[in-house]
């Protein structure tokens, strides 16, 4: 039930447009080369682009000219620029790097971007927190890096030349993200997650990880203190996540999001908190509403369903599509009609359930992706002599095809060989997957094959689809959001656990979330336990079929000129909309894989005509 005076949503908020978002970006400048040292200290204003906050007493600048750092906090001759929720005592996260170094980035806590000069080590320290919630994107200008934690500032500068990076964006096509550490501008780079870069006064920023969700004491069979362990880890980091006043949760209904409104109703009060589901309007009639209902009054809490109709779906698309990044998750535009309902209601924090699937095992992707492997290793013939894991990182066409690269996959082999021009048509992802598995494999020689997949999934898609998607969307709303999931002592925990406590049969079929259900049945109402497996999503598919949003879709594909780069045959994106049409008036799952191709190539031919050719 809405509130008497409740502002209704407003969709359709440019998010692209390069102005700065409620909560101000982290802006520095690095010099690289003596030149650019010359240029800081002779004229910074000059140095600035025009789309970074300017010049004046908020910028502190080195007096050798090795940096300047937009509004930090400073202790004597050390500076820390930080954003996200270390800020909020930007003195005691400054102290604890002065005490630590760069080691002690991991203890900071919560998602932050943030740059910092050690004065007594002469190092600066540009960092990213540990799953990726901030942002942190460097471009490589001829004398200078800048930095920005947003990438908006960077791309909307009048003198920059923004062009596509071709191979980050067929990785996008592919998985619906650039190739890890770049962006789809060619030039402009990201910090990952749990890294940082340093610089002593020069030359390239050289590149460190300080934090993995790989250990060595977490186990991978829980016993009943092992699942005690990870409950009250769980539990306090939820307890953690709630600031005071109001308090916003994202309650689907599921198992996850109902332990965290259980959880924290019991630790905080239930008058805390307003818990908010999506209701896709009619003819839709897959919600989840009357399950968020159920735990809603199990907790007490205060529960809204926030009605989405195809008119504010096409609102929150163009928003969507204007953004500086483009988001391959369709569920961005339901995060865009929600977070203005939240921003509306006065709420400063929000509170979700993301990264449970992620972290606890509720993909089947990694079920599938755990058998193929598991036949791999029996008919490996030297298991005595070579792991098995180790052997299918000798080639990278059999990592390829084995080796575990993500959930999403818009574009299979296929596809790609018969929609993408030459060269993009043989591109081969295997060397970066076998990259990262390898630095795996350093750091925990014997890590199994759901330790990888989940180390995979925290170190690329959680924060370079969901977070890269969602948070500047909160964010832009003056909203921050707390994902207990995914704080660092969780993750780490639950990505030891093995397949049997991931997947199960029950009742002659497969389960998912085996210990994470054990934990949340003690909890979470009986109903919601035993509730049906089902994919809530967006209806994209009935959105299509309203002229309004289609014409929408349809302007966006036309007017880009993507199609003259020779990365996409024209007539791929014809043979795409034919299926997608014929899938829409079948009504049948067979061309649902042409729909996610669709979303795929409108939300890169947005970004390329927005950002590269510069149309509004």
């Amino acid at each position: 039930p809405a509130r008497p005076g409740r502002a209704p949503p407003r969709a359709g908020a440019d998010l692209g447009s390069g102005r700065l978002s409620a909560a101000p970006p982290l802006f520095a400048l690095i010099a690289k080369n003596g030149a650019g040292k010359a240029r800081l200290r002779a004229d910074l204003a000059g140095a600035l682009p025009s789309t970074f906050a300017r010049s004046g007493p908020a910028w502190r600048r080195d007096a050798e000219g090795r940096f300047a750092l937009h509004a930090p906090t400073v202790s004597g001759a050390n500076l820390l620029a930080i954003r996200g929720a270390p800020a909020a005592d930007g003195a005691a996260a400054l102290a604890g790097l002065l005490r630590g170094g760069a080691r002690a980035l991991a203890c900071l806590g919560g998602g932050f971007a943030a740059v910092f000069w050690d004065d007594a080590r002469a190092e600066l320290v540009v960092a990213r927190d540990p799953l990726g919630q901030q942002s942190l994107f460097v471009r490589e200008d001829p004398d200078l890096y800048l930095v920005c934690s947003e990438l908006a500032p960077l791309l909307a500068d009048p003198a920059f030349d923004c062009r596509l990076d071709f191979e980050s964006a067929v990785h996008y096509l592919q998985f619906g993200s650039a190739v890890p550490g770049r962006t789809l501008a060619r030039g402009v780079t990201r910090v990952p997650a749990a890294h940082y870069l340093c610089s002593s006064g020069g030359g390239p920023l050289l590149r460190h990880r300080y934090y993995t969700p790989l250990g060595f004491d977490a186990v991978k069979v829980a016993t009943e203190e092992d699942a005690a362990h990870i409950e009250a880890t769980l539990d306090a980091t939820i307890e953690r996540s709630i600031a005071p006043g109001r308090n916003a949760l994202l309650l689907s209904g599921g198992v996850d999001s109902s332990y965290i409104a259980m959880t924290a109703a019991r630790q905080a009060g239930a008058q805390r908190f307003d818990a908010y589901t999506v209701e896709f309007s009619a003819p839709f009639q897959f919600n989840e509403g009357n399950f968020a209902q159920i735990v809603a009054d199990a907790a007490g809490i205060r529960h809204h369903r926030v009605t989405l109709d195809t008119a504010q779906a096409t609102g929150a698309l163009e928003a969507v599509l204007g953004a500086a990044e483009p988001c391959s998750a369709w569920a961005a535009m339901t995060h865009h009609h929600l977070m203005a309902q939240i921003g509306a209601d006065g709420a400063g924090r929000v509170i979700s359930g993301l990264g449970a699937d992620e972290v606890f095992g509720g993909y089947w992707a990694f079920f599938k992706s755990y058998a193929k492997q598991r036949r791999f290793e029996l008919s490996w013939p030297v298991a005595g002599q070579v792991d098995a894991t180790d052997g299918l990182m000798w080639s990278p066409s059999a990592a390829r095809a084995k080796l575990f690269s993500g959930i999403p996959r818009f574009f299979p082999d296929q596809a790609l060989r018969d929609g993408l021009g030459a060269p993009y048509s043989g591109w081969n992802h295997g060397a970066h997957l076998v990259e990262f598995y390898r630095e795996c494999r350093r750091l925990k020689p014997d890590a199994h094959l759901f330790e990888l997949m989940v180390a995979h999934e925290c170190q690329h898609r959680i924060p370079e689809l969901l977070f890269a998607g969602f948070e500047p969307i909160a964010r832009a709303r003056g909203v921050s959001s707390a994902y207990p999931f995914l704080d660092p002592g969780v993750a780490t925990l639950a990505c030891a656990l093995g397949a049997t406590e991931r997947f199960w049969r029950l009742d002659n079929r497969w389960r998912n979330k085996r210990l994470l259900r054990v934990i949340a049945a003690r909890r979470v109402p009986a109903a919601i336990m035993s509730r049906p497996l089902f994919s809530y999503t967006a209806p994209i598919v009935l959105w299509l079929q309203d002229p309004r949003f289609a014409a929408s879709v349809t302007a966006h594909l036309r007017q880009s000129g993507l199609w003259r780069t020779g990365l996409i045959k024209p007539e791929w994106l014809e043979h795409v909309e034919r299926q997608v049409a014929a899938h829409l008036s079948a009504s049948h799952a067979k061309g649902f894989p042409y729909v996610e191709q669709l979303w795929a190539m409108l939300t890169l031919a947005a970004w390329y005509a927005r950002w590269v050719e510069r149309k509004t």
